[in-house]
This record gives C-alpha cells, sequence and structure tokens, in this order.
C-alpha cells in the first residue's frame, strides 16, 4: 500500500493556500541543504533564470523550466545536442545561481541529474524531452511517454525505464489508435526486444520478464504507417492522452492495472460541458460503463487488469490515478493537461491525493485556485520560473491565470511524468518562424515605402496584435494554444538575450 503523508516535501510554505504574492520556491539540489519542510522559501526575484540564451559560440538555445521532486532526465533525440540545467539563487539556502549540470547527449541517450525539489531552467541547442519527478529514485511510477516535441502520440520514443521490476504486474504497452508496424530496441545493445504488426487499437506489450534485465536502461520505440501511444505502467498515477495525442479528447485507450491495492481508479474528468461517456473492455468487448459525467464533474471507475477503451460525446479528461479509492496522500504525480490539452495553459482541472504544484513561464501571471464547490483556495502571482506548492488535500481543483503555466498534483517524493517544459521547445520553434516571417514582411513594407530597413532593425520592435494575428497562429496551435502577443512578446525577447 503506497500511502505516504508528507504534506510539506516538495515545496516550501505548502500550507500557504491563499493571497500569497510572488514567492519562487526552489529547494537547493544536492549537496546544498534543503530548508527544512514547511520553511517558506524567500523570493529573489531580481536573479535572472540565465545570464545568456546563446551558446559561447553564439548559437540560439531553447529555454524553459520544469519542476522536479527530485530528479530529471533528459533524453537525446538528435546528435550532439548540448544541454544545461540551472538554479536559482535562494537566500534562505544561500544557493548561489548557476549551472547544475552541463554536457551534450546524443541520440537515444538519457542523462539522470539528481536536481533537488524545485523548479529549474534548462537550455538546449536542440528539442530534447524531460522525465521528471523520481523516475531513477523510485520504480513505483506510471506515465505515457512524450516525444522532443512535446507530444504523447509518435513515430519514435525513447524512454528510461524504472529502476526494478519489483512487481509482475509491471508492463510497457504501446497503443496503436490505427494501424501501426511496432519494434522496441535495447538502445545501449541495439537488442530487438519485440517488434509487431498491429491493427487498429491493438497493443505490443513488454511484461515483467522481458523488462527484468532494463532497469534504468533506454528503450526506443519505432512505428511505422502511423504513430502510437506508449504506456508504462509501474503504477498508477497519471494522466492518459487521447488518441489525438492531445490531454483532452474523446477516445482513449490505456491499461488499468492492480499496482497497489489490487485494483486502480480510472477517473473521468467532463470539462465545459455534461459528457456521455462509455468504456470498454478491449479483449472481450463487454461494456463496463455508460452514463453522463456532469460538466466539471468526475466519475471514477475502480477496476483491476483491464485494458479499456473509453469514448465520449464530448471532450473529457482521462486519469489513472488514485482518487475515490487510497486517494488520500497517495504517492504519485502527474501533470495536468490544461484545457487546451497541451499541458502548459492558463485553465486547468487537476486531481491530487494532498498536493498542487503551480509553476509560471511568464512574470506577473495572476494565479487562482478553486475547489469542486468553487470556493478559492489559493491566489497569487508567480513570475517567470517561479513555483508555489499548496495542500489543499485530496480533492479535484480548477486553476485559471493570466498567463502560460504547467499544474501538477499529486503527494509525497515518489512519481513520475514527462514534464510540459519540453513543449515550449516547440513553441520557441515556431516563436522563431513567426519572427522571421514578420522580419521579411516589416523589410518588405518598409521597401514599399523607399525605406531601408536592417533586419536587425526590424526584428527589433514587439508583435504588435495584427502581426500576431496574421503570423502568429503556427505558434498557438502548438503546444500552448492560447498565448497571447503579449505573452509571445515575452518569449520573443527571452529569444533574442
Amino acid at each position: 500500500m503506497r500511502i505516504w503523508l508528507v504534506p510539506c516535501l516538495l515545496l516550501a510554505s505548502c500550507s500557504d493556500h491563499s493571497n500569497v504574492e510572488a514567492h519562487p520556491l526552489q529547494l537547493a539540489p544536492q549537496p546544498v541543504p534543503h530548508a527544512k519542510p514547511g520553511e517558506p522559501q524567500k523570493p529573489n526575484p531580481g536573479t535572472p533564470l540565465v545570464q545568456t540564451s546563446k551558446t559561447p559560440a553564439g548559437d540560439q538555445m531553447y529555454t524553459t523550466y520544469f519542476y522536479t521532486a527530485s530528479e530529471a532526465v533528459i533524453h537525446g533525440y538528435e546528435d550532439k545536442t548540448k544541454v544545461r540545467i540551472v538554479s536559482l539563487a535562494d537566500p534562505l539556502t544561500k544557493r548561489q545561481a548557476g549551472t547544475i549540470w552541463e554536457g551534450t547527449i546524443g541520440i537515444g541517450e538519457s542523462k539522470t541529474v539528481p536536481t533537488g525539489a524545485g523548479v529549474f531552467g534548462l537550455l538546449s541547442d536542440k528539442k530534447a524531452a524531460i522525465l521528471v519527478g523520481t523516475p531513477s529514485s523510485c520504480e513505483a511510477v506510471g506515465y505515457f511517454l512524450k516525444d522532443q516535441e512535446g507530444r504523447f502520440r509518435s513515430d519514435h520514443f525513447f524512454t528510461q525505464l524504472p529502476r526494478s521490476t519489483y512487481s509482475p504486474d509491471v508492463r510497457m504497452v504501446v497503443w496503436a489508435p490505427d494501424a501501426a508496424d511496432v519494434s522496441i530496441h535495447a538502445t545501449k545493445t541495439q537488442k530487438l526486444l519485440a517488434q509487431k504488426s498491429l491493427a487498429a487499437g491493438g497493443r505490443l506489450e513488454l511484461r515483467s520478464d522481458a523488462l527484468a534485465s532494463l532497469g534504468n536502461s533506454t528503450v526506443e520505440i519505432s512505428s511505422t504507417k502511423s504513430p502510437v501511444q506508449v504506456e508504462v505502467y509501474y503504477d498508477e498515477g497519471f494522466i492518459v492522452p487521447s488518441v489525438t495525442g492531445s490531454g483532452n479528447g474523446t477516445d482513449f485507450y490505456t491499461f488499468v492495472g492492480a499496482l497497489t491495492q489490487g485494483a486502480n481508479d480510472l477517473d473521468l474528468m467532463a470539462l465545459d460541458d455534461t459528457a456521455h461517456v462509455t468504456v470498454t473492455d478491449v479483449d472481450s468487448g463487454k461494456s463496463i460503463f455508460a452514463g453522463d459525467v456532469k460538466s466539471h464533474g468526475i466519475h471514477t471507475l475502480y477496476l483491476s487488469d483491464r485494458y479499456v477503451r473509453v469514448h465520449s460525446d464530448k471532450p473529457i479528461q482521462l486519469e489513472v490515478a488514485a482518487y475515490d479509492h487510497d486517494g488520500k496522500g497517495y504517492a504519485e504525480h502527474h501533470f495536468a493537461t490544461g484545457h487546451d490539452g497541451g499541458g502548459i495553459d492558463n485553465d486547468f482541472t487537476v486531481t491530487t491525493s494532498e498536493q498542487v504544484w503551480l509553476f509560471s513561464y511568464y512574470d506577473k501571471n495572476a494565479i487562482t485556485i478553486t475547489d469542486a464547490r468553487g470556493s478559492k483556495v489559493f491566489t497569487g502571482k508567480l513570475d517567470a520560473g517561479t513555483g508555489h506548492g499548496i495542500t489543499p488535500g485530496l480533492g479535484m481543483f480548477h486553476v485559471h491565470s493570466d498567463k502560460g503555466m504547467s499544474v501538477m498534483g499529486g503527494s509525497s517524493s515518489c512519481g513520475a511524468d514527462y514534464s510540459p517544459a519540453a513543449g515550449m521547445f516547440a513553441v520557441d520553434e515556431a516563436m522563431l518562424k513567426v519572427i522571421q516571417q514578420v522580419t521579411e514582411a516589416r523589410i518588405q513594407e518598409a521597401h514599399d515605402r523607399g525605406v531601408t530597413l536592417t533586419p536587425q532593425a526590424a526584428a527589433a520592435a514587439p508583435l504588435t496584435a495584427t502581426e500576431w494575428q496574421k503570423y502568429g497562429e503556427p505558434a498557438k496551435t502548438k503546444a500552448y494554444r492560447s498565448m497571447t502577443v503579449d505573452e509571445a512578446n515575452a518569449r520573443k525577447a527571452e529569444l533574442a538575450k
């Protein structure tokens, strides 16, 4: 029974539920001593996250933030990917701003960095995936994979598996929403672990006997014909993406296992509309549930060792996470997907067994959290790269903010998930193209007026609302669909450093 009540382990000031003004609550990485649990961390908003977003050679670096309880595992998808993880200054622990780890990661390589708990900055000259929490030090975790674009559905994934197969019930499941030819290799030896042609709705699994020798090893999942989704099940405590690859949707596949109490909760969460939902056993074809889930409500099914398909007539969110059963204090971490399903948003519904963690990608971000009854449990502001944790207890909560942020629910120090922060790589890649288009358009417009405008001068001015409406759609349709022109200019300024 994996229920550990450690209410303020991961971020300080967890008990501060309301009226908080800008608390950057990063804890010190090892070996610098941590503050005592529950002891507030004082902000230092004047400290920049990084001194530069360019390499010494002047190459552009993607810059993003991530929250973790203990570690970060960086997966390389391109050759010679330069990566740097940085910390903020913290006057309470006397931690200095600076680099925690810097190095180069190759294709299919994974690097585990013991950061300690908190929010950190990650700079990379190429896109990569970020697995956070305790993926190496605690094996009781579960998650769906994300690729270097921050996508849940892809034709190519790398992941580092948990350190041991502590139960015969653990497994990795590759789901094929459409027909696909799938292969799984051990990246270090290039040994073929499994291969199968899958029909639509089919799956390929590695059970505990095949996974036993792969603890803390990286595996590669490849697919042709169509992209797939991959579920790593070593315990419950994770969101389930829809077959489109979004965190929200109307069609889902997932395995609901038996760890650790013999059954797991399958949580059906309606968004703005009441949804009629059906849950079907994939193997038998028999109906498990058919009914309505009220707007902004939740319905939980208690299942054991079932492969299920979930259909809905309206967009919903789906989780395999302790809620009705064994929910209070259950040790796990999962990122909320947000209203648009990308994980970076300004409108979230999140379940938690104990705590909620917030962190912002933008300055002066006003945030409000309400419970299922509509009562406020938190109001406050965060700056870019700052985090805050509260302990509202078991429940479902709604998080609203002025600007883009990410939200995590869970409890204690055992759990893992892929950070939505990797989605900012895709946002920034699109932003660079938007900036280029706007710059070229400004130069052409100046030329038409008989004025010569240099590229540097053309790119210097902030984007206008008209320019953002005309050129910004590719950036808005990536990980953060609700990005405003003000937020776009904030990312533009970060990329220009």
